[in-house]
């Protein structure tokens, strides 16, 4: 183990042995983090969090399921750890403060639509957005007044009505939407550069404080070191130091991203 690290677990009252194991709950979200029943889970998250707490002396048991079932889980003391967490669903647990996820937003349009790339929100003056309820948009989409929203119950129904033309643009994650227009077939086509990006945390339960410290700091170190917009780059096709320091003209550094 680095000196480092071990100094680090020491400073923060974590002794350097086994320390058993950590169950996981997140909401599916390939690439970051997925499940199918012949590979197992797997991502860049799920990666990054076995190799860090692995260094910690844990092992990490995973489990997938909604958002809504994790957070029940998450409040009855079921489970220890959960991915793509807020303070305001968990406001006594333990926020992570550097982020290993992003939700990248762009603007998907019908195939044939005429924009090539996207340039402002203002483009998309007077035009039908299909605006999805249950969504917390990042805040320059959240205020901006100048289109006709179109509410939505489910965001797959919205991009088959993006496809059908009965919206005019959708502004939805980079990884998810490419997904599934591949899959359902859809004619629609994103946007580039990124509209905005929110970052992701997870949330630790009470007594586990401590793990966040070192966890924060072993990203960081991946960060200065270059290992994360490597790492980005080379799984996802997503540069992690432009999205993070919001320069998203240079975010998407390959043609596709990998959904």
């Amino acid at each position: 183990m680095p000196k480092l690290l071990t100094a680090l677990l020491l400073a923060v009252g974590l002794p350097a042995q086994a320390q058993g194991t950590l169950s996981v709950c997140y909401d599916d979200w390939a690439p970051y983090v997925t499940y199918n029943s012949r590979s197992g889970h797997s991502g860049l998250s799920f990666d990054l969090l076995n190799e860090i707490f692995g260094v910690m002396h844990y092992k990490l048991r995973f489990q997938s399921a909604t958002q809504e079932r994790c957070l029940a889980a998450a409040l009855a003391g079921k489970v220890d750890i959960m991915l793509f967490a807020d303070a305001e669903m968990l406001p006594k647990w333990q926020l992570s403060r550097v982020p290993m996820e992003f939700w990248l937003l762009a603007a998907w349009v019908p195939k044939d639509a005429p924009p090539s790339r996207f340039a402002s929100l203002a483009q998309f003056h007077g035009q039908r957005v299909g605006w999805v309820r249950d969504y917390i948009y990042p805040e320059p989409v959240q205020q901006f007044n100048g289109w006709q929203k179109v509410p939505i119950g489910d965001a797959i129904d919205g991009l088959r009505q993006l496809s059908a033309r009965r919206v005019d643009v959708m502004f939805e994650d980079v990884f998810w939407t490419e997904r599934m227009r591949r899959q359902h077939k859809l004619q629609i086509r994103m946007l580039t550069p990124l509209v905005a990006a929110q970052p992701q945390f997870l949330a630790l339960r009470p007594g586990l404080a401590k793990l966040a410290e070192v966890l924060d700091s072993e990203l960081n170190a991946r960060i200065r070191s270059g290992e994360m917009d490597l790492r980005y780059r080379a799984v996802l096709g997503v540069s992690y130091d432009a999205v993070r320091r919001g320069d998203y003209a240079r975010a998407l550094v390959a043609e596709t991203v990998t959904p």
